[in-house]
C-alpha cells in the first residue's frame, strides 16, 4: 500500500493543443529525501494511530545542522520544448574536442565553451535528452515488449522502430495524389512497404535526473528518466507520467545498501492565454469564416437555386 503523499499512477496522458509547441514549458521539482524525515514519519505514524503522547522530536527536524541537507539535496527547472540542458556526463565528455565525432557533437562542445566562459551551467541534477540526442534513438529502438529480461527484440519489432523514427512528413507528397486515386488497384513493392502503416512524425523529449551520491555526479547508471514528452505532427501531446496535479509526488527509490529516496512533481507551466487575446481569436476566426463565406457565394453566384 502507498504511503501518503505518493501517486501511485505512474501513467501517461494524451493532450491535444493548437498552440506552437515552442510555447510548452514544463516546471519539474526534484528532492532527495533524507532518512532522517522518513524516521520522523515512522515514529508519529504508530504514535497517532495508538493514541499515544509522542516523545518531542526536534532533535529530528529537517534542519541542516541535524539532518545534513544539503543545497543538491534539491531541484528546480522550468524546461522548454527541445530545450538542451546538459548532464555532468556530457560536460565531462563534450568539454574534449577529440571526443566529438558528429556535427551534434561539436555544436555541443561549442555550447558548453560557452557555458564555461559564463560561469558554468545552472542544473546540477537536472537534464535533459533532445530528440536528435543519442539516448533518444537508443531508448525508442530498443523498447521491451514483456518483463523478461532476457527478452531479445524480433525482426518486425526492430523494423517497426526503424520505421517509428523516420521524420519524413508525407502529407504534401499524398495530398497531391487525385481524388480519383482513392484505391490504388495495382500496388508496386514499394508502395506497400512505404503505405502498410501510418506514420505520423513523432518528436520526443526525456526531463533526466541525476540522482548520484554527493560528489559523484555524471555516472550513467545514476540516470533515471522523470518525464517522456512526445508531441506529433496534429498537435497531440502525451506527457509520461502525467503532470502531478492533486494526485501528489511521484518517488523513486535507488537500489543499493543506503536505498536513498527521491520524490518528484511534474507541473504544467505554460503561459496561460489571456481572456482579451482569447476573444480577440475568436472575433479574428468569425471574420475568417464569414469573408470565406462570401468568397463561396460569390462563386456561386446568385442564380444558383
Amino acid at each position: 500500500m502507498e504511503e501518503p503523499g505518493w501517486s501511485a499512477d505512474a501513467g501517461g496522458a494524451v493532450y491535444r493543443s493548437r498552440d506552437p509547441v515552442r510555447n510548452l514549458r514544463i516546471r519539474v521539482h526534484i528532492q532527495r529525501v533524507t532518512s532522517t524525515s522518513l524516521l520522523l514519519q515512522q515514529l508519529q505514524q504508530p504514535a497517532a494511530q495508538q493514541g499515544k503522547e509522542l516523545i518531542s522530536l526536534a532533535t529530528f527536524s529537517a534542519h541542516p545542522a541535524a539532518s545534513g541537507y544539503r543545497p543538491d539535496d534539491e531541484e528546480e527547472a522550468v524546461i522548454g520544448w527541445q530545450e538542451k540542458l546538459f548532464s555532468q556526463f556530457e560536460v565531462d565528455l563534450y568539454q574534449h574536442e577529440s571526443a566529438c565525432q558528429t556535427p551534434l557533437d561539436r555544436q555541443y562542445h561549442q555550447e558548453i565553451l560557452k557555458l564555461e566562459k559564463s560561469g558554468g551551467r545552472k542544473n546540477y541534477r537536472i537534464f535533459t535528452y533532445t530528440d536528435h540526442d543519442r539516448f533518444t534513438n537508443l531508448e525508442e529502438q530498443c523498447q521491451k515488449v514483456t518483463s523478461s529480461e532476457q527478452e531479445v527484440p524480433s525482426f518486425l519489432a526492430e523494423r517497426m522502430a526503424n520505421l517509428r523514427r523516420r521524420r519524413q512528413d508525407r502529407r504534401p507528397t499524398e495530398g497531391s495524389v487525385l481524388k480519383s486515386r482513392v484505391i490504388t488497384w495495382e500496388p508496386s513493392e514499394e508502395f506497400i512497404k512505404n503505405n502498410h502503416v501510418i506514420n505520423t512524425p513523432v518528436q520526443t523529449m526525456y526531463i533526466m535526473g541525476d540522482l548520484g551520491p554527493y560528489g559523484t555526479l555524471g555516472h550513467r547508471e545514476y540516470e533515471h528518466v522523470l518525464c517522456t514528452v512526445k508531441v506529433d505532427g496534429n498537435g497531440v501531446i502525451t506527457v509520461k507520467p502525467d503532470f502531478t496535479g492533486t494526485k501528489g509526488a511521484y518517488r523513486i527509490e535507488l537500489d543499493g545498501e543506503k536505498r536513498e529516496l527521491w520524490r518528484y512533481t511534474i507541473e504544467n507551466a505554460s503561459a496561460q492565454v489571456q481572456q482579451e487575446e482569447e476573444e480577440r481569436e475568436q472575433r479574428m476566426f468569425r471574420d475568417l469564416y464569414s469573408r470565406h463565406k462570401e468568397y463561396l457565394n460569390g462563386l456561386v453566384g446568385s442564380d444558383f437555386e
